[in-house]
């Protein structure tokens, strides 16, 4: 879910971080989908479209602002337009527009591609400020996100609201805050050559995390508190942290085949599933008794899914899969 990173050799660490994110958010939408109950991995999923927001930024591209819009937009419009062929009951006007505006009348992952449009556009304008006024900016917007979650300012206004504004831009302000997060690490990282001080600095954060733990977690619509937040400083920095550790070549080469079309898998995936489950409804049952085999299999289908297409229109459509 990031631009294509202009260091030839790819990071295995982040690569694998991408994979299980993505494996992430693939089995919390079996679970809406099918409607099955909640597995084991379930708790984990909330750290991972924050965690995106953060690697997005982190490799964030001096490309032009138009640039960068039409590598979301794009994708967007595709995926969009796959979602209502698999649901023509819902192709209106309203709809269509509705889905550009939100990303969330059908393939719902989509608001994502929206979320981070506004957040490219936002990061543009607060860029061209004197450096020291970013800085205040940037920490004036965590706080003032955190304070509209624990106050539930954001809760009560989006809460009424229908549910594709609500489970898009309800979540503007608590995914917000990741964009200095991934910009802070970004600058940590062109300033620190010894990736040992991010483990350090995930060993920090612990007792944070631990007391973020015993607030009590804000209504929210999946991202908000503290919790999330020091959870996910954690994560990234330990990912950095072990950023130098280095698999065999054959390895590498799988992780960052996988690492590429992460982004594919993340776009793709739910729609895939409704459409397999209107053909042949009776998969619940096998999905209930086996989640974790089923995950494992659909997410290694969803990842062969994205090569084919990338392969079958010669690379020439990148871009809604990479």
């Amino acid at each position: 879910m990031l631009d294509k990173n202009s260091v030839k050799t790819r990071n295995s660490i982040i690569d694998l971080l991408k994979i299980i994110l993505t494996v992430l958010v693939v089995n919390v939408h079996i679970r809406i989908i099918t409607g099955i109950k909640a597995n084991l991995l379930e708790p984990y999923t909330w750290y991972t479209v924050p965690l995106f927001i953060v690697l997005s930024f982190f490799f964030f591209s001096s490309k032009s602002l138009i640039t960068r819009i039409r590598r979301f937009f794009i994708p967007l419009i595709f995926w969009s337009a796959a979602g209502f062929i698999v649901h023509p009951d819902l192709l209106n006007a309203h709809n269509v527009l509705l889905q550009l505006l939100t990303g969330h009348v059908v393939n719902t992952p989509l608001y994502y591609l929206v979320l981070l449009t506004l957040f490219t556009i936002i990061y543009r304008l607060i860029d061209r400020l004197p450096s020291n006024l970013k800085i205040f900016i940037y920490f004036l917007i965590i706080l003032t996100a955190l304070f509209l979650e624990y106050s539930r300012i954001n809760y009560d206004f989006f809460s009424t609201k229908i549910e594709a504004v609500k489970k898009s831009y309800g979540r503007f302000i608590e995914l917000i805050k990741y964009v200095p997060i991934g910009l802070m690490f970004a600058f940590l990282k062109k300033k620190i050559n010894n990736n040992n001080i991010f483990l350090v600095l995930s060993v920090i954060f612990l007792p944070i995390y631990a007391a973020a733990s015993n607030i009590s977690q804000p209504l929210d619509f999946h991202y908000s508190g503290l919790k999330t937040l020091v959870g996910s400083i954690i994560i990234f920095s330990l990912a950095l942290g072990l950023s130098s550790f280095k698999f065999n070549d054959k390895v590498n080469s799988i992780i960052s085949l996988l690492g590429k079309y992460s982004f594919g898998v993340y776009l793709s995936h739910y729609l895939l599933l409704e459409t397999i489950l209107k053909i042949n409804p009776t998969l619940k049952s096998f999905i209930a008794l086996y989640q974790i085999p089923f995950l494992l299999l659909y997410v290694a289908s969803c990842y062969l899914f994205c090569f084919l297409f990338d392969l079958l229109t010669l690379k020439k459509l990148s871009y809604l899969v990479k």
